[in-house]
């Protein structure tokens, strides 16, 4: 016992000392400026680059909106909270996979709106299901290195604001808006006899492509709602039975550039509907349902590196336990006769020998040495008619009985013939004069 408590202390004491080394070298990260060069479009995010000042307008204004947190296979199965408009404003920190894209895109063919807002979306979101190609510019970050990207104002400087191109509903009530340095062109064109032919029609199990080829809306062409200088900035095209709007540039929406001009007014229209659900795709930003949450609250702290050194000493520990480091030592053998089963053998023993001698002899000797003691008497010396008065006297018991039964037992033990009847008998005097001087004793197991 003593041994194990050496051991826990030994490993609190070590858990302790682990502690307070990772506590004593830990270092707090810097936190990394928000800026152009390195975005966090997430709703949660409320620095420069972020989009929560976009949901929150949304929010107070009464309109529904998310924060998108499940995978876009959830867009199909929802009912209740099924969204008619779905925005991913990228940068994106987690990829959205080709599966994905399909049941994205069969969710806005059944009559969605996808909100595309990103200088360098997805390609396999860069479709239409008319005979048209859409494609997006890379913008020129080499001015990052001559403008300040934590600077708003240099963002916009010397960028013409855009205007609309035509009067739409994503136009409505919008004067102008104002785009960064960093815009890209929304590209489109008609495709040729043969590229249409290529794209043939899709099989039935192709959940990515809602119509065939005989049926796209070959005479709907995407419209281009905002152009500045020779850029389409807000484009939509159609796809199936819903739309896709493309928005060339992040910084429209971002949390410096909405309160720009009628950069507000346009973003409202980009989600605009009557009752619908408006969904803020946050899972590809990493916030998911199937994220660890216990990781994610401790993670950038020394908490994580203190658990696994915390378990890599227990399995040490239990590793170390099933290992022998000397000789093997016998297993000790504890004694677990008790004295009733002693007693219990040896009169099973003397019954099967009929050693009846034997066992008055073991009965009578101990009963006169004790009883000797507890009169005053010399065991070796008292005569039997001398010890049968003193017990009689002490206990009122018949003289003449008691030194009998004295009598008996002393011609049993040096050869008198005897059986079981008389030897029980006898045993059985013995006990009353024991219980009548007191000095029965009891066997405990």
């Amino acid at each position: 016992m003593k041994q194990r408590l050496f051991i826990i202390l030994g490993v609190f004491i070590l858990g302790a000392i682990l502690i307070g080394l990772n506590a004593a070298s830990y270092t707090q990260k810097p936190k990394v400026v928000d800026n152009e060069l390195q975005p966090n479009r997430s709703t949660f995010n409320s620095g420069p680059t972020g989009t929560q000042a976009f949901y929150s307008l949304l929010s107070e204004t009464g309109r529904k909106v998310v924060r998108w947190q499940e995978s876009t296979e959830a867009l199909l199965t929802a009912r209740d909270r099924k969204p008619d408009v779905f925005v991913i404003i990228g940068r994106i920190r987690r990829d959205i996979t080709d599966a994905e894209s399909k049941y994205l895109l069969k969710w806005v063919s059944g009559g969605g709106r996808l909100v595309l807002i990103d200088r360098a979306p997805p390609t396999e979101l860069l479709t239409t299901s008319a005979d048209w190609t859409i494609e997006l510019s890379i913008p020129n970050y080499g001015k990052l290195l001559s403008v300040d990207a934590t600077d708003s104002t240099a963002l916009i400087k010397d960028v013409a604001a855009a205007r609309p191109g035509q009067p739409t509903l994503l136009t409505a009530k919008v004067n102008s808006i104002q785009p960064s340095i960093f815009t890209s062109d929304v590209t489109f064109r008609r495709m040729t006899e043969q590229e249409s032919k290529d794209r043939g029609t899709p099989n039935d199990d192709d959940v990515a492509t809602p119509d065939n080829g005989e049926n796209r809306e070959v005479g709907e062409a995407p419209v281009s709602h905002f152009v500045s200088g020779n850029k389409n900035i807000v484009v939509d095209v159609p796809y199936g039975s819903g739309r896709i709007v493309f928005v060339s540039d992040p910084f429209i929406v971002s949390n410096a550039g909405i309160s720009l001009v009628d950069n507000a007014q346009l973003a409202i229209n980009l989600v605009a509907t009557r009752d619908g659900i408006v969904a803020f795709d946050e899972f590809h930003h990493g916030f998911g349902s199937n994220n660890n949450r216990f990781v994610e609250y401790f993670a950038g702290t020394p908490v994580v590196a203190i658990f696994f050194q915390c378990l890599v000493l227990v399995g040490f520990i239990f590793y170390s336990k099933s290992r022998r480091f000397g000789r093997s030592v016998p297993e000790f053998e504890a004694d677990r006769l008790s004295k009733l089963e002693y007693v219990s053998a040896m009169a099973e023993m003397q019954r099967r020998t009929r050693s009846f001698d034997l066992a008055i002899e073991n009965i009578y000797r101990d009963f006169r040495r004790r009883a000797s003691r507890l009169l005053g008497l010399d065991n070796h010396a008292v005569t039997t008619n001398a010890l049968s008065i003193a017990i009689a006297e002490r206990t009122g018991i018949d003289q003449h009985i008691v030194e009998k039964t004295l009598d008996d037992c002393e011609q049993i033990i040096f050869g008198e013939p005897t059986n079981k009847s008389e030897v029980l008998v006898l045993a059985k005097h013995i006990r009353e004069f024991e219980d009548a001087l007191g000095m029965r004793r009891r066997i405990k197991g």
